[in-house]
């Protein structure tokens, strides 16, 4: 918890009409261009400065899921253009699932030499041999039917993706939990200020500065990371989202008055 009163508690009273009066002559005889060089008012004002907090717990409904194609061929021309085709067919049952375009994107398209290396009795590296060239297509899946997703997954390591990348979760209605978590962390913020001003005999005045000390959460990410994906049986791989914690702070600067 953040409390930060800009003048000493004892002095608040006595100086309060002197420094509102010295910001007036400041304000008063600043140039236009030297605005910038001037303190902020909450630091010109007694005032008090309070950090409110709020947060919620929220179940995601969404998945996104990374997924990739690698191919290793001996030329590269055969290993790009096999690479395409087991993309494509993932791709393809990806948009047959109902997926949405907006809903697919390319991470990245790399084709890499790859070597065989021999190596010393020390561990250096003596000879390098190219042993061909290797393909590869990562692919992120948004899926908003997260009940799905395992079985989707799973579904398409079947159909050509021998890269698993993990899964993130995410919650597609942030925006208007944010929104009224700011107004609780509000709240919260002038619920403390005023647990200290009430002992003092002061009130507060007018807000001075609002801020938001830190930003909101990143998604909540269970990553599963799988070096190659398991083909062997088509069992739905096993997806849980647990929970998310949305939380907003709010920084309120209030002057104090009398």
């Amino acid at each position: 918890m953040l409390c930060r009163f800009r003048l000493p508690l004892s002095r608040v009273l006595a100086r309060f009409r002197l420094l509102a009066a010295l910001a007036a002559v400041v304000t008063a005889s600043a140039t236009p261009g030297a605005a910038q060089d001037f303190p902020r008012l909450k630091d010109t004002l007694p005032s008090i400065t309070m950090t409110g907090e709020a947060s919620v717990e929220v179940v995601p409904n969404i998945a996104i899921i990374s997924l990739g194609v690698e191919t290793e061929r001996p030329n590269a021309a055969d290993a790009a253009s096999e690479n395409a085709k087991a993309t494509q067919a993932v791709v393809s049952d990806v948009k047959a699932q109902g997926v949405e375009p907006r809903d697919i994107r390319t991470l990245g398209v790399t084709l890499l030499p790859v070597y065989d290396e021999t190596t010393d009795s020390n561990g250096r590296v003596v000879k390098r041999t190219l042993r061909g060239y290797q393909a590869r297509n990562d692919l992120s899946i948004t899926i908003r039917q997260i009940e799905k997703a395992g079985a989707l997954a799973q579904q398409w390591i079947q159909k050509g993706a021998n890269k698993f990348g993990g899964v993130d979760f995410d919650y597609d209605q942030k925006d208007a939990k944010y929104d009224a978590l700011r107004g609780d962390a509000v709240r919260d913020a002038l619920r403390k200020a005023t647990s200290f001003t009430n002992g003092l005999g002061i009130r507060l005045g007018r807000v001075l500065e609002i801020a938001t000390p830190g930003g909101p959460p990143r998604p909540f990410a269970a990553t599963a990371m799988l070096a190659r994906a398991a083909k062997s049986e088509a069992v739905a791989i096993p997806l849980e989202p647990g929970v998310q914690t949305l939380r907003v702070e709010a920084e309120v600067s209030w002057e104090l008055a009398q």
